[in-house]
């Protein structure tokens, strides 16, 4: 990549700044989620672990509900029935004394709150208070029934400011309904039963939650203290691979950028550029997928407008991209330095050199099925475009660019490069494709022409709804030098329908050599090293 002795000025001629949105955002999530990135793995078997443990238990101690409180029901209900079989008989003779005996029993036995034995009219024939006897028994209003269980319903009722469960039975004779027997137990004690399983289930998930909480901050304690000893010997290391890390030379957002030597054993030496990714950031897997996939697509691109990517390095656990150094400064530091538009030959000899090395790109074909692979880089802007001492003209970051090869890693309805740079196309929700870097190559000529910049949005929705609609005014109305041939180039370039816009780089790089022979423009470079020097070195 570029280089300067200045380490300030040299970060955006390393496209280390990363200004497109996608990967600002993912940028900002992933500061806002170290911890998540560091504990994805213990955090979803913890939280497994701990959730099955909550589930189990919650599930035995309802099922021990439900069994306590099935086991008063069916403990009344076998008592109506018990009870159904003795006093029928007597009931139907109107024999007084048995139906009290009968009831006296289940009073020793079970302790309900009321019994009462009723006949066909609902008087009370015999009853645990003697003096409810010979009255006609009224249902309680508030009464609500649980369930009816072998002709025995099951009711619950308040009497007296009590909870009461209630058991029911109408006795027959005959087929022939003669009366009823009801009586009441006290619903206190199930309660209570019940209220301390709930009391236990909420103990259970309250435990599980802290023994989670536990686990994982253990676990985040362990990994920080381990990541921190991997920094610390990827901080300590100066040699990665075949190459000798001689000097730290930018920064930017998502990576840093280091000077190097490769040194081979028969004493062949080659100065290049080593970037890896921050060390904050080597846990993020959406970053590491990016860094990865740059270098793997700028690997298959081998041309002399292009920056060249020779290796990909993994290191303790951290990776390292080694690429071609190109000695310079990126155009977006060339206009800031000018400030003013750049000589017509040196401005149509960059766009010449740009148009070719994306037409390489855009027309690159697989070497094993002979397929195109539909390369689009999605960030062609001025930072990405690198000017050398040696007069060379490179296309760099590849990062968020899409080819039919690779799966796309940004998310879907995430704008993919810098707003100032976006074909309409892409304002509108269409997608990115060859000829919206062609539009954003139009942006380019357009500023480096004029000296300032075509467009500039604070925000995506601004962008959005601003793009589709905006006219750019011909080129030589900006700069009244411009020949007529030159304007009609540059718009063609711009053109907001793509089926008017330029089909390809080749055709641009047609164009305009077409225009530097007309105009017998020489410009070379020979002239672009001359302009380099005179300026930054």
């Amino acid at each position: 990549m570029v280089s300067n002795k200045n380490k300030k000025s040299t970060s955006g001629s390393l496209s280390l700044e990363l200004e497109s949105s996608a990967h600002s955002s993912l940028l900002r999530a992933a500061r806002g989620n170290q911890f998540l990135n560091r504990n994805r793995t213990p955090l979803t078997i913890y939280a497994v672990i701990f959730l099955c443990i909550g589930i189990v238990c919650h599930v035995l101690l309802k099922n021990a509900q439900d069994a306590s409180r099935h086991e008063i029901y069916d403990s009344g209900v076998l008592s109506a029935e018990t009870i159904a079989e003795k006093v029928t008989a007597p009931l139907l003779g109107k024999d007084v004394l048995t139906l009290n005996v009968a009831v006296g029993e289940l009073e020793k036995k079970y302790h309900p709150v009321f019994t009462a034995i009723l006949d066909h009219d609902d008087k009370i024939i015999a009853h645990s208070d003697p003096n409810e006897i010979g009255k006609t028994y009224t249902e309680p209003a508030n009464k609500t029934k649980i369930r009816t269980d072998r002709t025995v319903t099951i009711e619950r009722m308040i009497i007296e400011g009590k909870s009461i469960i209630s058991f029911s039975k109408i006795l027959v004779f005959s087929k022939v309904p003669i009366g009823k027997i009801r009586f009441g137990l006290d619903a206190g004690p199930m309660d209570q039963t019940i209220a301390g399983y709930e009391r236990r289930i909420f103990i259970i998930w309250g435990i599980c939650a802290v023994c989670f909480t536990a686990a994982v901050y253990l676990t985040d304690m362990y990994l920080k203290n381990k990541q921190q000893k991997i920094l610390e010997e990827i901080e300590k290391t100066r040699k990665v691979g075949p190459y000798l890390l001689t000097k730290k030379i930018a920064q930017g957002g998502m990576a840093e950028l280091y000077l190097a030597e490769y040194m081979r054993e028969d004493g062949f030496r080659r100065t290049v550029a080593v970037k890896k990714i921050l060390p904050h950031l080597i846990e993020n897997r959406d970053f590491v997928d990016m860094f990865i996939r740059e270098a793997r697509l700028a690997a298959i691109l081998q041309h002399p407008n292009i920056v060249q990517i020779y290796d990909l390095i993994k290191l303790h656990n951290a990776h390292f991209m080694a690429m071609e150094y190109v000695p310079g400064k990126n155009l977006a530091e060339v206009l800031a330095h000018e400030k003013k538009g750049l000589p017509v030959g040196m401005a149509t000899f960059i766009i010449q050199k740009i148009s070719l090395g994306l037409y390489y790109s855009h027309t690159r074909t697989s070497d094993d099925t002979g397929e195109p692979l539909n390369i689009v880089h999605r960030d062609v802007s001025t930072q990405n475009m690198l000017i050398s001492f040696k007069g060379e003209v490179k296309i760099s970051d590849f990062g968020i660019s899409k080819a039919r090869s690779e799966p796309s890693l940004t998310r879907a309805g995430v704008i993919k490069g810098k707003l100032s740079y976006l074909a309409p196309e892409q304002a509108l929700g269409k997608g990115a494709d060859h000829q919206s870097d062609l539009y954003a190559l139009g942006i380019i000529f357009y500023e480096i022409l004029s000296g300032k910049r075509l467009y500039k949005f604070e925000n995506e929705l601004e962008a959005l709804s601003t793009l589709p609609k905006m006219v750019v005014p011909p080129i030589n109305t900006v700069r009244t030098d411009i020949p007529e041939e030159l304007n009609q180039i540059v718009m063609k370039c711009l053109e907001k329908d793509p089926g008017k816009r330029y089909e390809s780089g080749k055709r641009i790089y047609d164009d305009l050599a077409q225009f530097r022979k007309k105009r017998n423009i020489s410009f070379d470079e020979t002239n672009l090293i001359d302009f380099m020097t005179k300026r930054f070195k």
